[in-house]
């Protein structure tokens, strides 16, 4: 399942290569016009995943709800606040030599970043490390899980996860239109907060339909996924469609693991999967800058197919968000769950319940 998060994160690369570049909607690139969409599957996908591991972990006082928050905040914020920090230096050196922004950064978007609450249309735009909306967006989904864990008695079951899903999903539509969206798929730093909770619902009721599924079912629900995938991805406007898509995905790829765990060359999209988040941190601004410098220095720029310069610019993003991964992603989480494990044993200790 991880490599998902792979394929996810380079067809949210793909999307701003397409975008930013003014490539036609032809060939190989129809399906980049779409790319936007990846950061669903990933929500999707995390609801799976969270649900997995902490959905039948025990409620009210048996859910240790800060350790559970504390080994959220390790897992994403540490790469968060290094790029948040690389970005700000970014922006004020481009104002410093004279090149003219779009909109100038203020004290509270450095504020709102800091706190990740720039999902919830505080601010003006997408600024500093923009797809950071998205992580904004997970803590919320992460918060909202964690106090419902924390205040039931029981697990929640499916009926719940049910209600939750049109619930939100009609709130997140209802919310998006009135920002002029057709659906709420869309917004990202306007109540892209909103955005992640019906996906979310949906990757826990796909983790608690995939203990119903057995591999042929899972074959079948894989294969049905892709070949609709391959079509529905072609469309740029595609919205609530990939949806359901993307649940047969995740929960084939889960039932199925096992198998396809033994292909070839699976040990590397497994790794690419683990530096994903790496990869869509960072992708963002080295695209800025090979677009932008790569023109004045190199005149022989637009003799180069735009398919080339993808695949070179995303195999620089994969080299430096390896490099990311293992420099500050993965020691700052490994060193923040640390202090909790000896705060923890410090305590129990202090208690003489060990």
């Amino acid at each position: 399942m991880t490599t998902i998060r792979f394929f996810a994160a380079a067809w949210v690369f793909s999307f701003h290569f397409w975008s930013w570049l003014g490539l036609p909607d032809t060939g190989l690139w129809r399906a980049a016009g779409s790319g936007a969409r990846g950061v669903d599957l990933f929500f999707v996908l995390s609801g799976f995943v969270i649900y997995h591991v902490y959905g039948q972990s025990g409620t009210g006082r048996d859910f240790n709800f800060a350790k559970f928050m504390w080994r959220r905040f390790a897992r994403v914020y540490p790469l968060h606040f290094v790029l948040l920090l690389v970005w700000l230096v970014f922006l004020v050196g481009l104002a410093r030599i004279g090149v003219q922004l779009e909109r100038s950064v203020t004290l509270w978007d450095l504020v709102a970043s800091v706190l990740l609450i720039q999902s919830w249309h505080v601010t003006d735009g997408l600024l500093l490390n923009g797809v950071a909306w998205s992580v904004s967006a997970e803590m919320t989904a992460y918060l909202s899980f964690g106090l419902l864990m924390s205040l039931s008695r029981v697990p929640p079951g499916w009926k719940f996860w049910s209600v939750a899903l049109v619930t939100t999903a009609i709130v997140a539509h209802l919310v998006a239109h009135s920002e002029g969206y057709p659906g709420f798929m869309h917004p990202t730093w306007d109540f892209g907060a909103l955005r992640i909770l019906p996906s979310f619902a949906l990757g826990v009721l796909t983790r608690m339909v995939a203990d119903h599924v057995g591999t042929r079912g899972a074959s079948i629900v894989g294969g049905i996924a892709l070949i609709g995938l391959f079509f529905v991805v072609q469309n740029p406007d595609a919205g609530y469609v990939l949806l359901p898509l993307f649940a047969g995905l995740i929960l084939a790829a889960a039932r199925l693991s096992h198998h396809l765990g033994r292909m070839p060359g699976v040990n590397l999209f497994v790794y690419l999967g683990e530096i994903s988040y790496s990869t869509y941190m960072v992708h963002t601004l080295i695209l800025l800058i090979y677009s932008n410098a790569g023109p004045r220095i190199f005149g022989f720029w637009d003799r180069v197919p735009m398919t080339l310069h993808a695949i070179i610019v995303f195999l620089i993003i994969l080299a430096a968000s390896s490099l990311s991964y293992h420099l500050i992603e993965k020691p700052a989480r490994n060193w923040l769950n640390r202090r909790w494990s000896r705060r923890e044993t410090a305590r129990a200790a202090s208690e003489g319940t060990i």
